[in-house]
């Protein structure tokens, strides 16, 4: 299911709660007319639109990242030093140009 899909249908299945975080994005004039219809097309204001692609991307990334975290193996044997430091989590967008 493509990203757009599934974003579609999630804007369909939620409840519109109140929130007090705030984030604030500069976007291109182009950019923001194609969301701007976008949201229209689904009733809701841009904010609102941003706010569930925003939760849906940070609810797959978690999501993966609990997943590739319990596939690891038990760490029996401690690890060569490294010069990088350790991450428990995956990257940000890998893969996300794949949909």
């Amino acid at each position: 299911m493509s990203t757009l899909s599934r974003l579609e249908k999630r804007l369909k299945e939620k409840a519109k709660p109140r929130l007090e975080e705030r984030l604030t994005l500069r976007l291109d004039p182009d950019t923001y007319r194609a969301l701007e219809a976008l949201a229209r097309e689904h009733g809701m204001t841009l904010s609102e639109l941003a706010r569930e692609a925003l939760t849906m991307l940070a609810e797959e990334y978690r999501a993966r990242a609990t997943k590739e975290k319990a596939q690891e193996p038990p760490n029996e044997q401690p690890e060569e030093p490294s010069d990088t430091p350790p991450s428990d989590t995956p990257p940000l967008f890998s893969g996300a140009a794949q949909e």
